[in-house]
């Protein structure tokens, strides 16, 4: 007895439908967990974490900084913080790091009843503009 075979439809293809791709690489979760643990941002000399930081956490504190009282060191420390602030902002994919250190900054002030216009302040915003300039 001869075996029946299927007969072929109008679409042949039809059944080879897909239902999932896999994301691009750059929208991989991989790329997500990192840009959630920020370890280049963790990692930053005046970035506070918090006690028993865990990967998932945000810092304590952006900007923790205690001036040393010499003007033009702090203001060189200001601008190399700034210099590793920008590295770890494109480490990390982490397009708001600015924008939390500056949040820090004014908080910092706040709380210390001061102004945000220190020494380190003003170098770490001086360098931002410096390299804001330098790349347009």
């Amino acid at each position: 007895m001869a075996a029946r075979t299927r007969s072929k439809s109008s679409r042949p293809a039809a059944f080879l439908r897909v239902a999932y791709s896999a994301p691009a690489p750059e929208d991989a979760t991989g790329t997500d967990v990192r840009r959630f643990t920020l370890p280049a941002t963790k990692a930053l000399p005046f970035v506070k974490l918090r006690p028993h930081d865990q990967p998932m956490l945000r810092p304590e504190s952006y900007w923790h900084i205690r001036p040393t009282g010499k003007r033009q060191h702090d203001v060189q420390i200001g601008r190399q913080h700034a210099r590793a602030a920008i590295a770890a902002m494109k480490a990390d994919r982490n397009s708001s790091l600015l924008a939390m250190i500056m949040q820090d900054i004014v908080k910092d002030a706040v709380e210390r009843g001061g102004s945000p216009q220190s020494p380190t302040v003003l170098g770490f915003l001086a360098e931002i503009s410096h390299a804001l300039a330098a790349a347009s």
